[in-house]
């Protein structure tokens, strides 16, 4: 094989190597289900399942009902919710190309940090259930799935 064919070969074969549907074989299982605070559903909660290994994400609708974007590890899930409060994310710039919900709560977090006196939180969520090193929330998620891991919290 001369060296222009090994070349050829090289340049052909490389791209065939990373084909095969990533996600390292992982699929998680359906859930699904609400959320509410001090009894009221809460719309638009992005609401996160994880583990070490794996993270589900989906979002409430106007009833508080969410369903996983590709499910959750089966096991014990670790449980946080993100909401931003309207009323410090209208100071934060969104005309920016690309900015999604992540982007505008880290600016209004960032521009909580920075106002002094204390102000207004960023979140909506109590701290305890929206940071996922502090969480308290946990649930343990069956093999064959589910569409009832309910979670009502306090905002006191």
């Amino acid at each position: 094989m001369t060296y222009k064919h090994f070349l050829l070969f090289l340049i052909l074969s490389v791209p065939a190597a990373g084909c095969g549907g990533g996600g390292g074989g992982f699929k998680g299982v359906d859930v699904s289900g609400t959320v509410s605070i001090d009894g009221k559903p809460l719309e638009g909660v992005e609401v996160y399942f994880f583990t070490d290994k794996f993270e589900g994400y989906g979002k409430t609708n106007a009833e508080g009902k969410y369903q996983l974007v590709g499910g959750a590890a089966e096991g014990p899930n670790k449980i946080y919710f993100k909401k931003v409060n309207p009323e410090v994310a209208s100071g934060v710039d969104t005309s920016i190309p690309g900015m999604d919900a992540g982007q505008v709560a880290a600016m209004a977090d960032a521009k909580d940090k920075e106002a002094s006196g204390g102000g207004k939180s960023s979140s909506l969520i109590p701290p305890e259930y929206s940071d996922p090193k502090t969480t308290k929330l946990s649930f343990p998620v069956p093999a064959s799935g589910t569409s009832s891991a309910d979670f009502k919290i306090s905002s006191k």
